[in-house]
């Protein structure tokens, strides 16, 4: 009787253990990526000098996104309310903002439409494709800039080559805010092409807003 008693109190334990592992590593893995998306800043700049406190922000906001996907995914572990999830959820695009902050909001499309593609794998096929095309939009925009700015350079290719790895790493993240929740419940077709238009229309706003086209 007393091991009955003192193993569910272990597994309790462990599992909170888990999720604390699961938080840290979702922060310092936020920040890692921080210092690396800096670092790729500093090489495509044709101003090299940075700011102390440009760089606190930069790699903070990547650790608050760390921290808000890892969150996501402790909450996914166990089986929840799907209104107690959504909020998590929320909180999870939330804590995607501090990416989009200046520059970086040409970059929404990419990160939104890319993780849609990649994590609702139960969607129809076009309209993962045209999530996909949404998401490529502003990759080729920031590659035809690097190629304008440094011509056909080992300088603009490694530019962009790590903007890709950048990226894809926080695609891969996103898929646990954007997947879909283990329940019976589905968005209908009209709702879907709603929101695709919508956010085609907000993506279009950010990105001539941050090239400064408008």
């Amino acid at each position: 009787m007393t091991d009955l008693a003192i193993a569910p109190t272990e597994m309790l334990a462990r599992s909170w253990w888990r999720a604390l592992a699961t938080l840290a590593l979702g922060a310092v893995a936020g920040c890692a990526l921080g210092i690396i998306a800096r670092l790729w800043m500093r090489l495509i700049s044709d101003d090299p000098e940075f700011t102390w406190s440009g760089t606190i922000f930069i790699v903070g906001g990547f650790t608050v996104f760390g921290l808000g996907q890892s969150i996501v995914a402790v909450a996914r572990r166990r089986p929840r309310r799907r209104w107690k999830l959504t909020i998590v959820r929320t909180l999870g695009v939330i804590t995607m903002l501090p990416l989009f902050v200046a520059a970086g909001g040409q970059m929404m499309p990419t990160v939104v439409g890319g993780g849609l593609a990649l994590s609702r794998t139960e969607w129809h096929r076009i309209t993962r494709l045209v999530w996909s095309l949404v998401a490529a939009a502003p990759v080729l925009l920031v590659g035809s800039t690097l190629v304008d700015s440094f011509g056909w350079s080992l300088q603009a290719a490694a530019g962009f080559a790590l903007m890709l790895a950048v990226y894809a790493t926080i695609i891969a993240a996103t898929r646990f805010t954007f997947a879909a929740q283990r329940d019976s419940a589905r968005m209908s077709r009209r709702s879907k092409y709603a929101l695709i238009a919508l956010v085609v229309v907000l993506a279009a706003i950010v990105v001539v807003a941050s090239t400064g086209l408008g």
